[in-house]
């Protein structure tokens, strides 16, 4: 009885032990173990901080190899609006990632679509990027009265609208009962930008107010006529802002001899008179088009369905005081968009409205982030 007394706690000692031992075996597994998922979070925090042009942080989220290796960041025109990541795995210890990554111009009509890959790594309990490549996929740029795309490296461009090829009657939001049709301003090309799948664009025209439209297009096709898509041409690399190969490039020749464009079907979404857009941007199911508008001494948001081009069911100016606080668009995340509501001065900061909001993509219910 003795015997077994002396053993019992001997025998308790090395479980307790030999627990511990596998304890801190599990602890550095979990330790060298990749977790997608974070690396996933430091891709998608990078480009959130690149895109709001915060370059302190974002540089913090890279290896030392790639902060050498990198021109210092400078903010500039063409700026990411939204991204959305393709494909994601490990292999070997590391991260790969595909990004489909939006850009746009607010100064001229300007939008790129570019796929980024990242490499991210495992650095002690630590996650960086170690490697960052961009690659044009497609950009649309104004020529004269044309939009006009181009695809990845090629030199030839295609037309993807001119004036002509725009409707010319469009009813406004603003008159709920369809009761007057309206000229649709075609003086300039404002805001714009792709989808994410860049088979669609999303365009504005200005003039005697804005319009706002989305047009399908196929850039597989064979395009006829005698220019058979143009060579060189403006884009996000330079100017052809105010190019003056006339007016009527795009309707050059007789009409057999018209380029012909690739863009296939337009929804009518809105005109807004006596204001202007000054953002734009898809959700990324490309189910929602995000538009930021002024009017007068109003700033909202109005969100459009893709497929018909009418407003969902969540009328922002009629959510807040717009005589009091602005309604600004942030981001599109999965299955919800992102926004804020900010005062119009120091004597609104404590409107109980004032702070970030999110709205589900899904129900359209809408809520103030806590």
């Amino acid at each position: 009885m003795r015997k077994y007394k002396f053993f019992l706690p001997a025998i308790l000692l090395i479980i307790m032990l030999t627990a511990c031992t596998q304890k801190k075996a599990e602890n550095v597994r979990e330790k060298d173990r990749f977790d997608i998922k974070v690396a996933n979070n430091v891709v998608e925090k990078y480009l959130k901080y690149v895109s709001e042009e915060n370059f302190t942080e974002a540089s913090k989220l890279l290896t030392e190899k790639l902060k050498k290796s990198t021109n210092e960041v400078k903010a500039n025109d063409l700026k990411i609006k939204g991204f959305r990541v393709e494909e994601m795995g490990e292999s070997g210890g590391k991260g790969n990632f595909t990004v489909r990554v939006i850009k746009i111009n607010a100064s001229k009509p300007e939008t790129q679509l570019l796929d980024y890959k990242f490499k991210v790594l495992k650095d002690g309990i630590d996650y960086k990027i170690n490697e960052i490549k961009p690659a044009n996929n497609k950009e649309s740029f104004r020529e004269s009265n044309q939009l006009r795309l181009r695809k990845e490296k090629e030199v030839e461009t295609f037309l993807i609208t001119d004036f002509d090829g725009l409707p010319k009657y469009a009813y406004s939001k603003d008159d709920s009962a369809n009761m007057k049709s309206q000229l649709i301003p075609k003086t300039n090309y404002g805001m714009m930008t792709l989808n994410y799948s860049g088979d669609t664009i999303a365009l504005t025209t200005t003039g005697d107010g804005v319009f706002l439209g989305i047009l399908s297009f196929d850039d597989t096709m064979k395009t006829q006529g005698s220019q058979g898509g143009m060579k060189g041409g403006g884009g996000a690399g330079g100017g052809a802002e105010g190019s003056d190969q006339g007016a009527g490039a795009g309707n050059a020749g007789t009409k057999g001899n018209r380029e012909k464009p690739i863009g296939k079907e337009m929804t009518i979404c809105d005109i807004i008179q006596n204001g202007n857009i000054e953002n734009l941007m898809f959700s990324k199911d490309e189910k929602l088009l995000a538009a930021q508008y002024t009017k007068g001494n109003a700033r909202c948001i109005r969100v459009y369905t893709i497929g018909s081009g009418e407003l969902i069911n969540v009328k922002f100016e009629e959510e807040y005081p717009l005589n009091k606080v602005d309604v600004v668009f942030d981001r599109f995340e999965k299955e919800k968009m992102i926004y804020k509501v900010v005062p119009k001065s120091d004597q609104d900061k404590n409107n109980e409205f004032v702070g970030q909001w999110e709205m589900s993509t899904k129900n359209f219910k809408i809520k103030k982030a806590e």
